[in-house]
């Protein structure tokens, strides 16, 4: 089945305190509801519900399904805030989509679903998304594609080729690397190999479903203001439909697109860059990217968003973090001209993780807009919320390495001091060793509408040590914690890296 939201956990894409941890008035809004002690105590008990659809939105046609949780653990806790004791409602989840707990007393609660937890009062939960593309299938083992093609514009050095196929949403980059890639005046290819496995989305192609193979050259070219920039040039469109694991041959003419556009931004980078030391003192800056793209028209009602492949234009001008007014930057069109376009800003930014001798892990993480690409063009464009502010563990400073934290820790945090947060996602890492290296696996996602989470049985084992990510989102009409996967425009999104803690 095509990955969804749901599965992938994107971008997007996703508690109980000892004796030294915060007391519960203390870790919530003041104007949190009332806990789920005081509720119990009134008797009062409800059924926790939730529904996944999926919609597909395709040029073949739309298609709902639900995404199977037969196999998802579903559990509701409630957390007592006088001893700090959490306790586990056990509920199912069916291959219809649908999950239930029943039995469960009013007020906050965790809802864990698999590793992620939603914490919230509700109790009717959304569990669906929207995605662009049929359903269909990943492929996972080597399948080789071999392209030569005519028409390609004079090859020059920092021009790449981009793979997409609208119809099932697939997508990819090739870079130099890859048996056959242009030579610099190259205006052909000939013999270029591939391996579709090693595309980001590389959905199985199938002609006889609608889908097309799409190769574009994405030229290197300077704005009107002398700022480098790639933009989607000539596109060579073939079928193709493949059987995982077999090699299969296209070939064609790259030809450019009638329609054109133009894109300019005044690019705001310092103002990311002013927020670097609050996602973690010693973080380093990395990259920064404007991307252009569109979206199925079908997709502009819906609580979703599409901000990647095909790109229409990729600004990555230097290392710098200074300001930039791009000027007129244009670009050839192949997408349909109903589709809506989106932009993308993005600040990135790593910080190193090491355990014992081990070679450490970077840990990459960003600072964010997602928004019409009409916005970027009509105002500067520049964070839309910032990194939380003074995050704890417990009572302690979250930026410093902790020991002793306990089994049940909670963290803390202060909103941003850029924009507001609508919601808040906090993700624990567990760091190990393999073979000389640091690792890093994500043991859980909690998101919230609240300042502070507290971690639920079992997310912290003894003797393993972890750190945490907490995101702050900007996404006005769409509640996090009960609707997970909903995406909407405009958006943000600022992360802060605490150190590392053990219990």
């Amino acid at each position: 089945m095509h990955k969804s939201l749901i599965s992938i956990g994107l971008l997007v894409g996703m508690a109980g305190v000892g004796c030294g941890g915060l007391e519960e008035a203390e870790a919530v809004d003041s104007s949190a509801s009332t806990d789920a002690t005081s509720q119990v105590t009134q008797g009062l008990i409800t059924q926790v519900t939730g529904t996944s659809p999926v919609t597909f939105v395709a040029a073949s046609g739309n298609e709902t399904k639900p995404y199977d949780q037969s196999s998802t653990s579903v559990v509701a806790y409630t957390r007592d805030s006088t001893t700090g004791a959490f306790t586990a409602y056990p509920g199912t989840g069916s291959a219809d989509g649908t999950i239930s707990v029943p039995n469960v007393p009013s007020g906050r609660i965790y809802l864990k679903l698999g590793s992620r937890y939603l914490v919230s009062t509700g109790r009717a939960f959304d569990l669906g998304s929207t995605e662009w593309g049929r359903d269909g299938t990943f492929v996972s083992q080597p399948t080789p594609v071999t392209v030569s093609a005519t028409g390609l514009s004079p090859w020059q050095p920092g021009d790449y080729l981009e793979v997409y196929s609208l119809n099932p949403g697939a997508f990819g980059y090739i870079h130099s690397g890859v048996t056959g890639f242009p030579l610099a005046g190259a205006t052909s290819l000939s013999g270029l190999v591939f391996n579709y496995a090693d595309m980001l989305n590389p959905v199985l192609l199938d002609s006889g479903l609608g889908d097309v193979f799409s190769l574009a050259q994405m030229r290197l070219q300077t704005s009107a203001n002398g700022v480098p920039y790639r933009a989607m040039h000539k596109v060579l469109d073939t079928s193709m439909t493949q059987v995982e694991g077999q090699p299969v041959t296209v070939s064609g003419t790259f030809t450019q697109p009638f329609a054109t556009g133009t894109f300019s931004v005044d690019w705001r980078r310092s103002a990311f860059e002013a927020l670097r030391t609050q996602v973690n003192p010693g973080a380093v800056s990395t990259y920064n990217e404007i991307w252009m793209s569109a979206r199925p028209a079908a997709l502009s009602s819906a609580i979703a968003s599409i901000s990647g492949q095909p790109l229409l234009v990729k600004l990555n001008p230097d290392t710098q973090r200074t300001d930039i007014v791009t000027g007129s930057m244009t670009y050839n069109n192949p997408l349909p001209a109903t589709w809506q376009k989106v932009a993308l800003a993005a600040a990135g930014f790593t910080k190193s993780y090491a355990l014992g001798t081990a070679t450490p892990y970077t840990m990459s993480v960003d600072i964010r807009v997602d928004q019409e690409a009409s916005a970027f063009t009509a105002a500067p464009v520049q964070p839309l919320v910032g990194p939380v502010q003074a995050p704890l563990v417990n009572t302690r400073g979250a930026f410093q390495d902790l020991t002793g934290v306990g089994t049940d820790a909670s963290l803390r945090w202060s909103k941003p001091l850029v924009g507001t947060a609508t919601n808040y996602v906090v993700n624990i890492y567990r760091l190990g060793t393999s073979n000389g290296f640091t690792t890093v696996t994500r043991v859980a996602a909690l998101h919230t509408d609240l300042q502070s989470v507290y971690l639920p049985p079992g997310v912290l084992q003894a003797g393993q040590t972890y750190f945490a990510e907490i995101q702050s989102w900007y996404q006005p009409g769409s509640d996090l914690a009960t609707r997970p996967f909903k995406r909407s425009l405009p958006r943000g999104r600022a992360s802060v890296l605490t150190g590392m803690f053990s219990p």
